[in-house]
């Protein structure tokens, strides 16, 4: 059995202060509180994170680049506590920003994006999100020409941002031919799968659902645009019920049958994986899943495949 890996690169967490950015989706919910690296770096102690990558936390639209400026001035005030027991802390704080974008507005995102670029940092700043998991909005959308325009505005050279995209196979599974569409017409475009499309977790080898969702993968896997999957955001689309190792290592080797080890990083989706189980939990499920692979592997989708995908040093 391969070590456990430690110091690894989480591709996914989420932050935010509500005092200070509007985020209507969290009113009345248990995420109505400050979320930053003070708890997270308690949650991650056990592995440790190196680096870690802030994602866009789905903010009134409105509040974007507010969102955008309130990350990039909590990134360079962020000092790691020195804990007298370890020669390093827990967290080594954020090294790439996923920001929100409003694409769909086709050529006028171009001001936007300049103007994000400049309160970011081009140096922060890796790629841009725009959510497409609604399941009451029309999954064909995100193929809409102002859609497509503002996507493929991303891949210029003034840009060149990743695109990460965010859909909900479990509870409208006609997201993912469209999704699959889009790839397809942005060709110098690079785009990230977040939460491996976030499958229907519940289901088995052989169901209906299930296989839906794998073939999705196929077929989306067979774009080189398409530069990582994250292996992430798992034990929230189950329903009910502990996540484990049986239940959604069919998920996670689909991902990496279809994609690569090469083309596969984790992401610990804190702090909605709370609503799951936990980030500690999650990793651990993970590693039971992954402990098969060779070191090698490990290491990739841990730490190696992050780095050279949102090119960290």
């Amino acid at each position: 059995m391969a070590p456990r890996l430690t110091n690894i690169i989480d591709t996914h967490i989420h932050f935010w202060h509500p005092d200070k950015v509007k985020i209507p989706w969290m009113k009345g919910t248990p995420f109505e509180t400050t979320k930053d690296a003070e708890e997270y770096s308690q949650q991650v102690q056990r592995i440790g994170v190196q680096q870690g990558i802030y994602v866009e936390t789905d903010v009134d639209a409105r509040h974007g680049l507010v969102e955008a400026a309130w990350i990039r001035d909590y990134v360079d005030n962020y000092r790691p506590r020195q804990d007298g027991k370890m020669a390093s802390a827990s967290f080594g704080g954020i090294t790439g920003v996923v920001a929100f974008a409003p694409v769909d507005q086709g050529e006028h995102v171009r001001s936007y994006l300049q103007l994000l670029q400049r309160l970011v940092g081009k140096t922060l700043l890796r790629g841009v999100r725009y959510l497409l998991q609604d399941a009451t909005l029309d999954p064909r959308r995100m193929v809409s020409p102002d859609f497509v325009q503002g996507v493929r505005i991303l891949g210029e050279e003034e840009f060149k941002l990743m695109f990460e995209m965010v859909i909900d196979c479990h509870r409208c599974p006609e997201q993912f031919p469209a999704l699959i569409e889009l790839v397809s017409l942005c060709p110098d475009v690079s785009f990230v799968l977040d939460h491996m499309g976030k499958p229907p977790c519940q289901s088995i080898p052989g169901s209906v659902d299930f296989d839906r969702w794998a073939s999705c993968m196929k077929q989306l896997a067979q774009y080189p645009n398409v530069v990582m999957c994250k292996v992430s955001g798992l034990i929230t689309e189950l329903e009910g019920g502990s996540p484990t190792a049986k239940q959604l290592g069919p998920f996670v080797q689909v991902a990496k049958d279809v994609f690569g080890i090469d083309r596969l990083c984790f992401g610990g989706d804190w702090p909605i994986c709370d609503s799951g189980g936990s980030w500690q939990i999650w990793v651990d499920v993970l590693q039971e899943i992954v402990q098969a692979w060779s070191p090698e592997e490990q290491i990739k989708l841990f730490i190696t495949n992050a780095q050279r995908c949102y090119q960290l040093v």
